[in-house]
């Protein structure tokens, strides 16, 4: 599944430019699975719709939370810079040269930090005052 991901947010980086496919020409099954980069499938690279089409083909077959992880990092990706977005792609490979177990260890890591910070009581979260 993280592959699926990241290869949809490797997609994102190409840089050839030929005629993009019209949103309203995909089917609906991979409209649904596309739908948080929606707004910006116009202007996306030939190479990298086809990509995505691709990775919207295995989108019926993921499980419903699948779905919404999948829909939910592709809107996070969509939303990052192209800066954030090379970033992230550098700290995946490097990521990725760790050994098995070293890799590991870090997911490990931080599905406890994120279950802590799910934990953490509504107080524990600060308060940003408004300005009139």
């Amino acid at each position: 599944m993280r592959k699926l991901i990241f290869a949809a947010f490797c997609c994102f980086a190409t840089l050839a430019h030929a005629a993009p496919e019209s949103w309203n020409t995909l089917p609906p099954t991979e409209q649904q699975a596309l739908t948080p980069i929606q707004a910006q499938w116009s202007t996306l690279p030939e190479k990298a719709q086809h990509n995505f089409r691709r990775l919207a083909q295995q989108y019926p077959k993921l499980t419903p939370d699948q779905k919404q992880r999948f829909s939910n990092r592709l809107a996070k990706w969509a939303s990052l810079t192209p800066e954030q977005r090379q970033a992230a792609r550098e700290k995946y490979r490097t990521f990725s040269q760790f050994p098995r177990e070293k890799r590991e260890q870090i997911k490990q890591m931080a599905k406890q930090n994120r279950a802590a910070k799910m934990q953490q009581p509504a107080s524990a979260v600060p308060q940003v005052n408004a300005k009139p």
